[in-house]
């Protein structure tokens, strides 16, 4: 079954578009890549998604070099680890409103989700961020989703194109099968006839 998913992964890619390899800055890769994978998310109520996961946080900052994970648990309880030194703190969702407050050290943060499944959570920070200098969106990616199949850490573009690959797979599955068939159909009619 697995083998069967990649094949059909596979061949949708071979017919989708290429994320363009000019969009700048992780933010501008997130401009590009939300309003299309957006219909594929999930929201806050979904706590089997995102609670008691280890979510690393992506970066495009040529210094950044520390492993930051966010751990939201049950109850309440975030753990934010920096390079392995916790620190304590609380989250809760705001109402019905799919948005999160982080408290920490005697600050208080509030985050609107703009992207959750499996392995991503982006959220904004409340407000005109990009007036103040500060970066437009809070990337994270499960901890392991961060990772090649031998184990090596993924940089921020191939995280990018990780996260456009949920539009890729998702929306263009279809009509490539679709694709896929007729022609193997056509083939098939002209080689008998």
């Amino acid at each position: 079954m697995a083998s069967e998913i990649r094949l059909f992964n596979d061949i949708s890619r071979a017919f989708s578009p290429e994320l363009p390899r000019d969009l700048g800055t992780l933010d501008q890769h997130l401009d590009f890549i939300l309003p299309k994978v957006i219909p594929y998310g999930e929201d806050l109520r979904e706590e089997k998604f995102w609670l008691g996961k280890r979510w690393k946080e992506v970066r495009d900052d040529e210094g950044f070099h520390e492993a930051i994970l966010h751990i939201f648990n049950a109850g309440g309880e975030y753990l934010l680890s920096l390079d392995g030194n916790l620190i304590k703190g609380a989250w809760r969702k705001l109402g019905e409103e799919n948005s999160l407050i982080i408290d920490m050290a005697s600050k208080s943060e509030l985050f609107d989700l703009r992207f959750m499944n499996n392995d991503f959570i982006v959220l904004t920070k409340h407000g005109d961020q990009a007036r103040k200098g500060q970066r437009k969106y809070f990337c994270l990616i499960h901890e392991r989703a961060a990772k090649t199949p031998k184990g090596q850490e993924l940089d921020w573009r191939n995280i990018m194109e990780k996260l456009f690959n949920v539009w890729r797979d998702n929306s263009l599955g279809l009509w490539a099968w679709f694709f896929f068939v007729t022609v193997l159909g056509i083939i098939i009619y002209l080689s008998v006839s």
